[in-house]
């Protein structure tokens, strides 16, 4: 079954914390559940649900999650090899953050999703990493002084860890430690939002650096964290959970 998976590489965005009570509950419930049962199709007719929302009622949360769904797809797409797919998804992208810059009360975001972008172009042409990951560290700093205490800022940071050389300031240790940072700002305004797929996201890209580690038991507790709040999880009950335990000692 297709995985609706988003590579660290490629990044990974959330809704912070603060903006959720502040800006209001836009999550799709039909995103989500695609999101836990792996169903593409599903997620791609969240994603019409959305854009046809938007026309109707042009409300900012509702573009975010939108650009969102938006992300979550270009990173299947490239993560499944699809880059020839991929490539007008991005644009699509691209031209919704730009569209979302116009919403003040969502400028963290629209930053954080500029450094997505520029993995993404990465992505499609690893080539241009020498021009283009300067500029999305440049990017990483802008998003950081404007929302630091947002997890969307932190999970960007936690990527960024996970891949920069040692002498760039990488440290997988201090990626993980980002990720808890990422998900404790989620709980600090409150419930979570029930159809909130990047908390859930959260909690995978956690346990996945945990594994590369070689902290198979940090990595299960991880899985077990994102079970307890989605017993469905599919790719997490049938492959992940499973997997890590076979490698505890």
């Amino acid at each position: 079954m297709n995985r609706i998976t988003i590579a660290l590489l490629l990044t990974a965005l959330a809704w912070p914390a603060s903006s959720i009570s502040a800006q209001g509950d836009c999550s799709s419930c039909t995103i989500y559940k695609g999101y836990v049962s792996g169903d593409m199709e599903m997620w791609k007719k969240g994603m019409l649900e959305l854009e046809g929302q938007y026309r109707r009622d042009p409300k900012g949360c509702t573009l975010y999650t939108l650009a969102e769904a938006r992300y979550g797809y270009v990173g299947y797409l490239l993560g499944s090899e699809k880059k020839d797919v991929a490539r007008p998804v991005v644009e699509t992208f691209a031209a919704e953050v730009e569209q979302l810059a116009a919403y003040p009360e969502y400028r963290a975001e629209t930053e954080a999703f500029r450094i997505a972008l520029l993995g993404f172009r990465m992505g499609l042409n690893p080539a241009r990493a020498v021009t283009l990951g300067p500029k999305a560290l440049k990017q990483l700093e802008t998003a950081m002084q404007v929302g630091n205490g947002s997890a969307v800022v932190w999970i960007e940071k936690a990527n960024s860890e996970a891949h920069m050389p040692a002498f760039a300031g990488g440290s997988k240790e201090k990626a993980v430690a980002s990720f808890r940072e990422a998900l404790r700002l989620f709980e600090a305004g409150g419930a979570v939002p029930a159809c909130h797929w990047r908390y859930l996201n959260t909690m995978v890209l956690s346990g996945q650096l945990l594994e590369k580690m070689g902290d198979y038991r940090g990595a299960a507790e991880a899985y077990r964290r994102a079970l307890r709040r989605e017993p469905d999880f599919q790719w997490v009950r049938d492959e992940l959970l499973p997997e890590a335990e076979k490698k505890i000692k």
